[in-house]
Parts: structure tokens; sequence; C-alpha cells
């Protein structure tokens, strides 16, 4: 008869536990089969709200504040091209809007072509990385990440406004990735990215797709070399840096560099895409009360939060997660992208104003990141299971 007492507040605790458990998930995953399904109003209700919030503000180095100017530059930099890289993928996901998103693609990259936006890589190379594309240095932390863009807009929408410069381009990353030792090219002098160079190939691929090209031996020569060498064999992740010389890792494999570096690699070698992303899903990714979170070192790695990662709470990296949602959508991983998703909608603090959606804590980066992250192509196959 005593234990009757207690059974109100078992049920009262029980109440909540699952209320706390499926409320606030459900609430904030609920447009996420929308996305994951590529509904066209929703995609270009954020498409929109992108649009407003980069191209219609004439943005600087002075609106980021990473504190320090490069970091500025290389994030208006990466606004401009997160951007057109969304307008892209919708157009190729929806041939009735391409017309529009064709042009919205070419402001972003007659932005990333002025001198202002280029001015960080030319900096650091003390050398403008348009006029020296056929020149000695590589440039890939602006050439590779523009080239990608570039490939995209005549894959998306067939035309050729920027074809020769994106010949010129891939001829030059092909060159200086023939020459170079160790398959990688520096993104500026002595230091060299292994996700600069997923975009770098990733394309080298989609040059090849629209011109008809045969990139496919250093393709697949690239993909063999950077799974023996730049991938961790213990946990599938992608290195985050090596020495530019010798290939030796100078970091660890990280979250951040694995899903951005997948996201790309994919219009290369699919599969190398998807066993990244098993990497991220065996090792990294994670859940709490139904929420998405991507680790960005291995549990029981040392390490600590950058410009790359971002702020890192509890080990889980804001970057690791928010690339993720390109690798689960990819891979038809509806279960995860929910999570990943409710997790965006929580902190990112989207806001709805009339026929546009943006968030509110993202910025103008975090906004344009999160678009071309969404709005990555379903074009892999499923990936089973779920995180732990």
């Amino acid at each position: 008869m005593k234990l009757r007492r207690f059974y109100p507040y078992f049920f009262a605790v029980l109440a909540f536990m699952l209320t706390v458990r499926i409320i606030p998930v459900s609430w904030c995953a609920r447009a996420a089969a929308k996305w994951m399904n590529g509904n066209l109003k929703t995609q270009e209700s954020f498409a929109r709200g992108v649009e407003r919030i980069v191209l219609h503000n004439d943005l600087a180095r002075s609106d980021f504040n990473t504190g320090w100017d490069q970091f500025n530059g290389e994030w208006l930099f990466g606004t401009y091209l997160m951007a057109g890289i969304g307008f892209g993928q919708m157009a190729l996901e929806r041939p009735e809007i391409r017309m529009r998103h064709s042009e919205l693609m070419s402001r972003c990259i007659e932005k990333i072509l002025s001198k202002e936006v280029r001015a960080f890589d030319a900096e650091m190379w003390g050398e403008d990385p348009i006029d020296g594309i056929e020149g000695d240095h590589a440039h890939a932390a602006y050439l590779g990440y523009l080239n990608l863009l570039l490939g995209l807009r005549r894959l998306a929408t067939g035309e050729s406004d920027y074809a020769e410069l994106n010949d010129r381009i891939t001829n030059a990353l092909i060159r200086h990735m023939n020459q170079s030792p160790i398959l990688l090219i520096e993104s500026y002098p002595g230091e060299t990215y292994p996700v600069d160079n997923c975009f770098v190939i990733g394309s080298i691929g989609i040059h090849g797709r629209v011109t008809g090209a045969d990139h496919g031996e250093l393709i697949q020569k690239w993909i063999a070399h950077t799974r023996e060498k730049y991938v961790d064999p213990k946990t599938g992740l992608l290195i985050q840096s090596v020495n530019a010389s010798d290939g030796s890792a100078y970091d660890a494999p990280r979250g951040s560099g694995t899903a951005l570096g997948l996201f790309a690699v994919h219009y290369a070698d699919p599969e190398f895409a998807r066993d990244l992303y098993r990497g991220i899903k065996k090792t990294l990714a994670r859940s709490f009360l139904g929420f998405g979170v991507v680790r960005e070192y291995p549990e029981g790695a040392p390490g600590r939060g950058d410009i790359d990662s971002g702020p890192i709470v509890l080990g889980y990296g804001l970057s690791a997660t928010g690339f993720t949602i390109a690798g689960a959508r990819m891979n038809g991983d509806a279960k995860f992208f929910r999570r990943l998703f409710a997790t965006t909608d929580l902190f990112g603090a989207p806001a709805h104003l009339k026929n546009r959606r943006e968030y509110v804590s993202g910025g103008a980066i975090g906004n344009a990141i999160l678009f071309a992250m969404m709005t990555a192509p379903k074009a892999l196959p499923s990936i089973q299971g779920e995180s732990q």
C-alpha cells in the first residue's frame, strides 16, 4: 500500500523524462524530412535568406571578427563560395530554377574574383592567384575551392561563361599535383591540408564530367595514395594537416576536415566519400536526447579548438557537426540527418521572415555553409545504421 503513494511521483518523473526526450527534438526536427527529400519551397526559403545576407549586402573583411585579418579574408571568400555552391546544388536538383540560380552563382563568382576577396591568398603567397595561375605556386586555398564552384556552375547550368578560366585552373592544379612528391599541393607556402586537396580533386572530377576530359588516372592515383597515407587506419578519418615536404602528419585525424573533405571529394569518387562518412559515424557521431553531435577529435585523443573546428564543447565540434549534415544527406542517412538538423535548429535560432529563412546566430558565413551542406546532392547509396 505504501508503494502506491510513490506512483504519482514515478509517473510524473517518467512524463518529465519523456517530455525532455521527445518534444524538444521533435519540434526542432519538424522540417528535417522536407530538407532530406529536397522540398523546393523549403529550400527556396533558405536560398532567399542566403541571397539577402550574402548578395544584398556589401560584405568586407571587417564584417568578420575572427581576431586575425587573414582569417577574416578566408571567411569573406568562404561565404561567397558556400553560397554559390548551395545555389548550384539546388540548380542540379531542380531544373526549373536553373536560370535564376545560374545568375546567383555568377554573382558569387564575380565577388570571389574581385581583388578584395582574393587578397587573402595574394597576401600569403606574395602573388595574385589569378595572375599566377600558370606560375609555380599552387594556391590551393583559393584556386582549388573556386575551381569546384566554376565546374559546378558548368555542370548545373550547361553554360560556359567561365569555361576558359575553369580549364586554365584545372590544368594548373593537375600540373601541380603531378609534380608533387606527396600528391598534395600547398594551400599556402609550407602549409598543406588534405581537406583543401579534396576540393582540388573534386573540382578535377567535375571538370572531367563536364568536358569529357579523362582525368581518371590521376583521380584514382590520388584516391589510392590518400587512403594509404592521409586516412588514419584506426579511425577512418582524414588527417587534418601534413608536412609539405614528406607528407608526414602535422595534426591529428579530425572531424571538421573529414566531414568537409568528403563533401567535396564525392564529386570525384563517391565511394571514397562514403568510406570517410563511415569513419565519422563509427568514430565521432553521437546523440544526446535525440540531438545529433559530432566530435572534433576521437575520444581520448588530445586536441583543442581552432579556426577550423569552431567552438568545441565537451569534445563536440561546431564545424564537424555542421559539415556532417552534407554527408548524411548525400548518403541517404535520414535518421542521423534528422538528428543533426535538430541540433542546427536548436542552436542556429532560425527566423522565418515572409518568404525566407535565416539562422540568426549563424552570421553570413554560418548561413552560407549550412545552405551548402543542407543542399548537398543525394547521390550516394544509403548508409545502414545510425549513431551511437
